[in-house]
């Protein structure tokens, strides 16, 4: 029997923007797929597989259990009312649409959920789907009826879903991305006031938007422009004047066509910039496929005319066994090896940058933590 907890809410009330978190450890070995209902109507997914070391702690034995957390945001639609009561349910699509969790909420709150910021761009001037000519306003793209992808609007965001997928909302997610490495700074004042696309933004802080960038993700966050999970990506041909992907690429299912898609949405003579995972752990948020060497991403971006490439800074090789170190930790309970590990994590922070200087070049092409790429379209 499958172990099942909510954490929160906590109540039996709701409000226009909710969260939905929790535990639950599969019977079955597949991965769940958590979807959430609203009377009935698949409305939102569940990240799944997220660490619970207190779970993990209770049941030693459950096979799963330190990555049992699940969490999500719930934006209730516009035409439900307040003190209306909702029908609302946990499915788990991948063990037979077993119900895990069912209950009755009452609407209490029907603030906004929209972040307004300025924008140099329409972004319904950039998009591009069958029978798309533009006259449909933002609100109306939903009543598109496409055959390859589904499209939903969440707040004031557009998902591009795979088909049968839904959407998966991280508005109150506090954890932010990374700013911008320098170089991508290079690239947003090279571009002066062109259009550049961030392909696979996160979660980005408000004092870090640009208004001429186009933040995409596979996931709704605070500022996200357009949420894509399709292969072919949603835009017109030659549209953006650069591409700015961090840490993206080793999260995608299939590279070489990701890196064709991004040379067709580019202008002629437009940058692209990607930096991603080498002698990286396994890290999901929410899935993790292929790590590469320089050469790999060299291959996977062969259409373009390579600018430069090679390992930056917060790449080199300390920077990966920091990251592997702390991966691994959480799974070791006790004993001499997790007593090692966390000395030597210790060392590596203290000392790493004499590791990497030690190391030379070719020791921190061997080991490196990333690779990056920038290139041209041809003109």
């Amino acid at each position: 029997m499958f172990k099942f907890n909510i954490d929160t809410p906590t109540g039996t009330s709701i409000s226009k923007l909710s969260s939905f978190s929790g535990w639950y450890i599969p019977e079955s070995k597949k991965t769940a797929k958590l979807n959430f209902y609203i009377n009935d109507q698949p409305c939102f997914s569940l990240s799944h597989g997220l660490d619970r070391p207190d779970v993990a702690a209770a049941f030693p034995e459950k096979e799963g259990s330190l990555n049992s957390g699940f969490f999500g945001n719930v934006i209730l639609p516009d035409s439900v009312k307040l003190g209306e009561e909702l029908v609302c349910k946990i499915i788990d699509e991948n063990d037979h649409k077993t119900v895990l969790y069912q209950n009755k909420f009452t609407v209490n709150d029907l603030g906004s959920t929209s972040q307004p910021r300025k924008r140099d761009f329409q972004l319904e001037n950039l998009l591009s789907f069958p029978n798309y000519n533009g006259n449909l306003s933002f609100n109306e793209l939903e009543k598109l009826h496409l055959s390859d992808c589904d499209l939903y609007i969440r707040g004031t965001t557009l998902h591009v879903l795979q088909k049968g997928e839904q959407p998966f909302v991280r508005l109150t997610e506090n954890e932010t991305t990374h700013p911008y490495s320098q170089d991508a700074l290079d690239i947003l004042e090279r571009v002066n006031n062109g259009i550049v696309l961030d392909f696979g933004a996160g979660n980005t802080p408000k004092e870090h938007l640009h208004p001429n960038v186009c933040y995409l993700d596979v996931q709704q966050y605070i500022h996200t422009d357009i949420v894509c999970t399709t292969l072919k990506l949603p835009f017109r041909d030659n549209c953006f004047d650069a591409v700015v992907s961090q840490a993206v690429f080793e999260h995608i299912p299939n590279p070489f066509v990701t890196a064709k898609e991004l040379y067709r949405i580019l202008k002629p003579g437009g940058i692209v910039h990607i930096d991603t995972a080498f002698m990286q752990p396994l890290h999901g948020d929410p899935s993790h496929y292929f790590n590469m060497t320089l050469n790999a991403l060299r291959l996977v971006m062969s259409d373009f005319e390579e600018l430069r490439g090679g390992i930056k800074p917060y790449q080199y090789p300390s920077f990966g066994l920091m990251m592997q170190i702390q991966a691994v930790l959480p799974y070791i309970n006790s004993g001499k090896w997790k007593e090692r590990l966390e000395e030597l994590h210790q060392l590596i922070v203290k000392e790493g940058n004499l590791l990497d200087k030690d190391l030379g070049i070719k020791g921190q092409e061997i080991l490196a933590a990333g690779v990056f790429f920038e290139g041209k379209k041809s003109v």
